[in-house]
């Protein structure tokens, strides 16, 4: 399950990435007004800022998902190690 996870993690933190460099930024909508820039786009003028600021915020989800998921994995395989050294103490203790 671990490694599905940290699979999952590594694919959607590449994705995010991507999109944020595939953005442009707020000041380069400017350009555009003053005859400066292609003003046409695959979506349409104002679609594909629409959607791609929604598929960012969807892959952020996703992303801060995947990393409470694998904090939450790591310290209970965490608290199952201690356990077990602490098992190994009392029992040789108990030998001695």
């Amino acid at each position: 399950m671990q490694i599905t996870l940290l699979i999952m993690h590594f694919t959607v933190c590449l994705f995010l990435i991507v999109l944020v460099l595939i953005q442009q930024g707020k000041g380069a909508d400017a350009g555009i007004v003053y005859g400066s820039g292609n003003a046409s786009s695959v979506f349409g003028a104002r679609g594909s800022t629409s959607f791609l600021v929604k598929l960012t915020t969807a892959c952020a989800i996703l992303f801060f998902v995947t990393t409470l998921l694998l904090g939450m994995r790591e310290n209970q395989v965490s608290h199952q190690r201690l356990a077990m050294v602490e098992l190994e103490d009392i029992t040789a203790e108990v030998v001695e």
